[in-house]
């Protein structure tokens, strides 16, 4: 009886028809084990059977889509916390294009669009795999290591510091000496494509996305631990009440801490330099000329933990209750295009895969949601962005974005 009503409304719901009762009705229902788990059942019905079938690694997507319906039905809170019925069993381990379009399912209602993914090689000619984890090391004397084929060890010295990579791929700078010694600057930065992590002289630790760099010295002699980074760089930054860490941002911007968790974007094509604090509390600068008046420090702000601040030339904002999850996506392993527009998908697609996208008639209109993994091929995921109707063609590394 109770699969026979589930089936009901979900049929309800794929065709847009279910009324607000009947939604409230869906949304209590989902809160027992036993219905929450018929239900994801129905969908599995519904994305297996017919005309339409999921291949290779897009099988693994089913229970995602089936998590983003439930998700739609029964909105999430802003802060990730653990559920009961549905999502005991399903989790909020996202890695897929769950929905796709501005108030669309085209993955379940869109008949119109039921082409099976088996066998399309529409996008695997010249097929691009996921970015990796890819940096380059330049030493103080202007010396550059790569570090994804550098072997284990001791790669380089710095004065009384030797550089050493483990064996988990990341690099650890070590005190060979207790003798003082001039600090040298180091920088780190990824390629398209690339992405890393590093621990900083003070256990500082730092992850850094595909175009990024961090500048840094190997010993944090002064009184303060100043860095300069560029792109986008998450920290967990080790706590000295001695020794404030600040990190600039090309000039642009300046985030103060003692220690905590934030992340900062500052790509010059994605708008304003956005710094999101996860834990403690930061202070945020503008660093642009005349952002405060003569004889006056520039305006500053101190975020608390979900504030994110926006620094556009003189102007500095705060907002309240950032999308942790969006903005966190990356060092997740994930893309969230979570009320994306295509141009802001594509510019993630082209720093991650490293290639050149181009419109061929304008920019289409289209806006999207859900989560997908950062580890999928490129055909892959064009395959499911396709069923937004958008069409895309590949010439070796140039994506051409079609009308």
């Amino acid at each position: 009886m109770m699969s026979h009503r589930l089936q009901q409304l979900l049929d309800l719901y794929r065709t847009n028809k279910l009324t607000e009762d009947q939604h409230g009705e869906l949304a209590s229902l989902l809160e027992n084990d036993e219905a929450a788990e018929q239900f994801a059942h129905l969908i599995g019905q519904q994305l297996s059977g017919g005309e339409w079938s999921l291949a290779g690694d897009l099988l693994t997507t089913e229970d995602r889509i089936v998590q983003g319906i439930i998700k739609k039905i029964q909105p999430a809170p802003v802060v990730p916390v653990r559920h009961t019925g549905f999502f005991r069993k399903w989790g909020w381990a996202a890695a897929a294009i769950v929905i796709i379009g501005a108030a669309t399912y085209f993955l379940l209602v869109n008949t119109n669009v039921r082409p099976s993914l088996a066998g399309d090689n529409r996008y695997a000619q010249n097929d691009i795999g996921p970015g990796g984890d890819k940096a380059v090391l330049t030493l103080s004397d202007g010396t550059t290591i790569g570090l994804d084929s550098a072997g284990n060890g001791a790669i380089a010295q710095q004065g009384n510091v030797s550089i050493v990579k483990l064996a988990n791929g990341r690099i650890s700078y070590q005190l060979t000496s207790t003798a003082a010694g001039a600090a040298m600057m180091n920088t780190m930065r990824t390629p398209r494509g690339g992405q890393y992590q590093l621990t900083l002289p003070d256990g500082t630790q730092v992850w850094l996305n595909a175009a990024s760099s961090i500048t840094y010295p190997t010993v944090f002699a002064e009184k303060e631990r100043q860095v300069k980074i560029s792109g986008e760089v998450y920290f967990e930054v080790a706590k000295n009440r001695e020794k404030p860490f600040i990190a600039t941002v090309e000039g642009l911007s300046s985030v103060e801490v003692l220690g905590t968790r934030f992340n900062v974007n500052s790509y010059i094509n994605e708008g304003p330099v956005k710094t999101t604090l996860l834990e403690g509390s930061v202070k945020v600068r503008s660093m642009a000329p005349g952002s405060g008046l003569p004889g006056t420090p520039p305006p500053a702000t101190i975020l608390t933990p979900r504030q994110q601040a926006q620094v556009s030339g003189q102007r500095l904002s705060v907002a309240d209750n950032a999308d942790i999850d969006k903005v966190m996506a990356w060092k997740n392993g994930l893309f969230n295009f979570n009320d994306a527009s295509l141009e802001e998908v594509m510019r993630q697609l082209a720093r991650w895969y490293d290639v050149e996208v181009v419109y061929e008639k304008g920019i289409p209109d289209i806006r999207f949601e859900g989560e997908i993994s950062r580890n999928m091929k490129l055909s892959d995921l064009l395959k499911v962005l396709a069923r937004a109707e958008v069409k895309f063609r590949m010439e070796g590394r140039r994506l051409v974005v079609l009308p």
